[in-house]
């Protein structure tokens, strides 16, 4: 149901509001000045025909209103309409009256082109003079409006005009609004309309029919992902294609592939979402979207503080562990499906144990699925850690405590990682490398041994690490 069709009397008017000083006076006459050689002559200069109610002699209260003969500019014949004089500051030239049903507004393109109705009842001016009419100057549109029970109100639009046949008479301006809706808080329900819900034309405000009466909030406003209009004669808010919603609240549809997809179609603020990507054959699943560094950056590896178990199995890592908004490692075959979906980007953002902030940027990442053992593709570095994955990293299998899929005899990947090159030598029955020789970011968080080789300034041992992946 549309907003507020509880009118029995509607009324359009339009005034001229002047922009310029070249205003005619109430004889509708105007002096113009002629200046020859020396000689100045005055001449008075009086149109034919007036060219709205402005000029049509009604510019007093005192004026009384009715019919005229006007000529807007350009028009090819004058025409009468009727001069309201009784609003406001007068002079409203009246293009529309409905008030009892007497007169068939349901009617073809010609009609509504040349006009109809009577002048003293209810009539339409004809679109093909009020095209001519609002392209003469700037013109103001009024509404007035008149309930079932005879209560009034109004509605005001600043700039009003319409284009020509050739534009389909187009509806080029409005304007600023203004009037008395607030009033509609007051009027008596229609009858038989309890519980009705009535929504303005902009979708700003719902109005409730109940004992009654009508009750109206501002509550009511669409979604970013949605738009204002009507459908099998319902005004209301409704959901883009791909939302879901009830128009004020709007969510998409299919859950966004990655982190970039909520970037660019849901929100840009960091937090915990659920995707799927296009790859992934399993359930959604929830991710931390990272939205800083130009947003888009889905969280698959962050260490802050020890709490969550590294030294884990084959098995772990596959599926993942963790929580999303703290320690986690996303999971092997969660990784390989966002990798799939294009080009990507990867970024890893350290802070080190003397609290100094450093990161890397890979202009190319993936890694392989299960059967090639989670490979390690990535490459073009840029950033203020140095790199290390690119020279020993690259094209290597993902590597266990119960997985040794790295290239020498012991498994030198004590703690998962994709590994790697080096020489090694035991301390206390363990291999480690010598002096952080290697990145080892999956490491024991407090053992010294949760490090990324080189940071400038040598001391490469890390308190903080978060990994993340961005499609490009």
């Amino acid at each position: 149901m549309s907003q507020f069709c509880l009118c029995t009397n509607v009324v359009l008017i339009l005034c001229l509001c002047w922009i310029s000083d070249n205003v005619l006076s109430q004889d509708s006459s105007s002096r113009v000045a002629v200046s020859n050689e020396d000689s100045l002559y005055f001449f008075y200069q009086r149109p034919e025909y007036p060219r709205d109610c402005t000029e049509a002699r009604i510019c007093s209260t005192d004026s009384p209103s009715g019919v005229h003969l006007i000529k807007p500019d350009g028009y090819r014949d004058p025409f009468e309409v009727y001069c309201d004089n009784t609003l406001d500051s007068g002079r409203w030239t009246v293009i529309q009256r409905l008030q009892d049903g007497s007169i068939l507004f349901n009617r073809n393109w010609t009609e509504y082109k040349t006009g109809f109705g009577f002048l003293s009842q209810e009539f339409w001016i004809g679109n093909d003079k009020l095209s001519f009419l609002t392209n003469q100057n700037t013109y103001e549109l009024r509404i007035d409006f008149t309930s079932a029970d005879d209560q009034s109100f109004f509605v005001t639009y600043s700039k009003f005009r319409i284009s020509d046949e050739y534009g389909e008479y187009k509806l080029t301006s409005v304007g600023e609004y203004s009037g008395s809706e607030d009033n509609i808080t007051r009027f008596l329900c229609p009858p038989n309309s309890e519980g009705a819900v009535y929504i303005t034309p902009d979708c700003s405000r719902r109005c409730f029919c109940s004992s009654g009466q009508f009750t109206c909030d501002d509550a009511y406003h669409c979604d970013p992902n949605a738009v204002c209009e009507e459908r099998n004669n319902v005004l209301q808010c409704y959901c883009n294609e791909g939302y879901v919603g009830d128009g004020v609240n709007c969510t998409i549809n299919t859950p966004p592939s990655d982190c970039k997809d909520i970037y660019d179609r849901v929100s840009t603020a960091s937090g915990v979402y659920t995707i799927k990507p296009t790859t992934w054959q399993g359930d959604p699943f929830e991710v931390y979207c990272n939205m800083s560094d130009g947003g888009g950056w889905t969280v698959f590896q962050r260490r802050v503080d020890g709490s969550q178990d590294f030294f884990l199995y084959w098995s772990d890592y596959k599926v993942g562990f963790g929580t999303p908004d703290h320690e986690l490692w996303l999971g092997n075959d969660k990784l390989h499906s966002l990798t799939s979906q294009g080009n990507n980007q990867l970024r890893i953002d350290f802070v080190n144990k003397l609290g100094n902030p450093y990161y890397a940027t890979y202009s190319s990442f993936s890694i392989s699925d299960e059967s090639d053992k989670y490979r390690l593709s990535v490459g073009g570095y840029s950033g203020t850690s140095g790199d290390y994955l690119i020279s020993y990293h690259n094209g290597q299998a993902f590597t266990t405590r119960d997985r040794d899929n790295d290239l020498y005899s012991v498994n030198c990947a004590t703690y998962s990682y994709w590994y790697c090159d080096g020489t090694y030598y035991p301390v206390n029955g363990a291999w480690w490398y010598n002096n952080c020789g290697y990145t080892s970011l999956n490491s024991p968080y407090n053992s010294g041994s949760f490090y990324w080789y080189p940071l400038p300034g040598g001391y490469c041992f890390i308190k903080f690490t978060e990994m993340k992946v961005r499609r490009v």
